[in-house]
């Protein structure tokens, strides 16, 4: 007697990240969710199914997914939306953010690998762009720093990467940061810096803040515009650095904001 195939069904809180069409009625969607991190699914079909996808697959958007195990990729049976997040999506410059974040986030993940803090980070920082009373800057940089936390890249911000020197309290008001090693730099270790940057004391203070206190309570910082326009300098060249690769969602976030 011949076994019948299990069918696995998953249901799934999931934030869409990307969407590729796939022919002429299909999507291949690219997902971030908290038990399995990056996950991807083949959804039928998509553009010309009112009925199940209409106005549901947007990019940014919390969905709940149920997904079927097929030969390949999973299907997409069923998606309905939990956070819209309207603010994003009619906000150039907030959506271009959130497509950064998304694009860095699938650079630097593997397939099915459990991302339960990410994938907290990545709702926590939506539900904060989606409030028109926040700086969409100042969110960025909360995500970066956690992000690079997370990724295991925190750069250093209290000791010399050169030579472990403390830097807790730096003298004068501005600082050398060592994009190549990842942190800070003293006097003596400043000669041997090809790709550095100078920020002051007081973006370097927020910053530590942030790393402090992660992703229970960075969310309650606000930073000053000098703070933001360097804090956001100084992360989307790090981040990207030490992912191996410019995302191109970050050339176009910068047309957008100098627009």
């Amino acid at each position: 007697m011949a076994l019948v195939p299990q069918v696995i069904i998953r249901k799934a809180r999931a934030i869409l990240l990307r969407k590729v069409e796939y022919g002429d009625h299909d999507v291949v969607l690219t997902f971030l969710t908290p038990d399995k991190g990056k996950v991807s699914a083949f959804a039928k079909n998509a553009k010309k199914s009112v009925k199940r996808f209409s106005g549901v697959l947007e990019l940014s958007t919390l969905l709940e997914i149920v997904t079927r195990q097929g030969k390949g990729l999973p299907y997409l049976e069923e998606a309905s939306i939990i956070s819209p997040y309207e603010s994003i999506r009619t906000d150039y410059l907030r959506s271009a953010y959130a497509g950064y974040w998304s694009e860095v986030t699938i650079q630097w993940l593997e397939e099915e690998v459990p991302q339960e803090r990410l994938f907290a980070l990545f709702e926590a920082a939506l539900g904060a762009l989606n409030d028109t009373r926040r700086s969409p800057g100042g969110v960025s940089i909360l995500f970066q720093v956690i992000f690079l936390d997370l990724a295991g890249f925190a750069p250093a911000l209290a000791q010399c990467a050169g030579c472990g020197e403390s830097l807790e309290n730096p003298s004068g008001d501005r600082v050398l940061f060592d994009l190549d090693r990842g942190g800070l730099v003293c006097p003596g270790c400043r000669g041997e810096a090809r790709h550095r940057m100078a920020i002051s004391v007081g973006t370097l203070k927020q910053l530590r803040w942030v790393q402090d206190e992660g992703l229970e309570g960075a969310f309650r910082v606000r930073f000053s515009p000098m703070a933001e326009r360097e804090a956001l300098a100084l992360l989307e060249r790090f981040l990207p650095r030490h992912l191996g690769r410019e995302p191109k969602s970050l050339s176009f976030l910068s047309k957008i904001r100098s627009m």
